[in-house]
């Protein structure tokens, strides 16, 4: 059993039990171990060895049993923050404030939410059975290049896990709109949907709703979507693990490429980065695929080619 001591104490648990379990005098005991006759009448009396809490015995709390409960359940039901759920209480509860919201949730132990409610929140679920056709788009810095940051837009497909990347030195969205008309050059079949997240080369869902254009202009990006009818998804925000097929390619190239290498120019990252996207598109073999290779997949069960990546 773990047994934890106050840095203060000056009886350690040998002698708390030792004091426990004589039967000599309080006075007796005070003059053999050199203690007071009040810590060793305490201990003598006291059943257990450890020390107490000092916390205090009743809390002198404002808020009811209601108001109370009301704050646990939008800190578990929505994992609110403390801030936000005092834009949402502020109304209801009298005298509220943030600090006494976040006593109240370290006195029931939810001022750090537990790992099951987080986990509750990211259980992956299957994806739905969808064909070749859905792609998971992101972009990806680069490391500096000669005190100059490049961008990698990368893409890959959901069911049959061919990519494309593209390096651009921007990351506009006019850049967002030139990647996504050399995919569409480069998957040698129809494009149905598109899951990106909400940045700037992709939507204008990263602007607030009065900063918006107001003449309800179409982003570039979603103009293309719409010529290619393509249905174009955000994913939602603070939620990258919804486009965690991309985030897992991001994370492969981060640790074939980006980490392995030091590269000298463009040109240089260009033939490093094409090199591995040729080597897993022809060559890595995916236990998803049935051990084969993204190309060779397609081949076998839709009877498309696909080119390769020329540098």
């Amino acid at each position: 059993m773990y047994l934890r001591i106050h840095k203060n104490a000056r009886v350690s648990f040998a002698l708390r039990k030792e004091i426990q379990e004589s039967n000599d005098s309080i006075n007796s005991l005070a003059l053999k171990y050199g203690l007071s006759w009040k810590t060793v009448k305490k201990w003598k009396e006291r059943e257990s060895i450890e020390d107490k809490s000092s916390r205090p015995h009743r809390l002198r709390i404002s808020l009811t049993k209601e108001e109370e409960d009301l704050i646990l359940f939008e800190r578990k039901k929505f994992k609110k923050t403390v801030e936000e759920i005092f834009f949402s209480t502020e109304g209801v509860i009298p005298n509220i404030y943030p600090l006494k919201i976040y006593r109240c949730l370290v006195r029931y132990g939810l001022n750090v939410l537990p790992d099951e409610l987080l986990k509750a929140e990211r259980k992956i679920r299957k994806f739905r059975k969808y064909t070749i056709g859905y792609l998971h788009i992101d972009t990806l810095y680069t490391p500096k290049i000669n005190h100059k940051r490049w961008y990698v837009f990368t893409c890959i497909d959901r069911v049959s896990k061919l990519a494309f990347v593209l390096i651009t030195n921007q990351k506009t969205k006019a850049c967002g709109t030139k990647f996504l008309e050399a995919v569409l050059r480069f998957y040698p079949y129809k494009i149905h949907y598109i899951l990106t997240d909400n940045g700037g080369e992709f939507s204008y869902n990263y602007l607030h709703q009065t900063k918006r254009p107001k003449d309800k202009r179409v982003h570039p990006f979603d103009k293309l979507c719409q010529e290619n009818k393509i249905k174009h998804r955000t994913i939602k925000f603070k939620h990258p693990w919804t486009n965690g097929m991309v985030e897992r390619f991001n994370g492969k190239i981060k640790d074939k490429v980006f980490k392995r290498y030091i590269f000298d120019n463009e040109d240089d990252l260009k033939e490093k980065l094409y090199t591995y996207l040729n080597d897993y598109n022809f060559k890595v073999k995916l236990r998803q695929l049935n051990y084969l290779t993204p190309a060779d997949y397609l081949k076998e069960r839709f009877n498309y080619s696909v080119q390769r990546i020329v540098i």
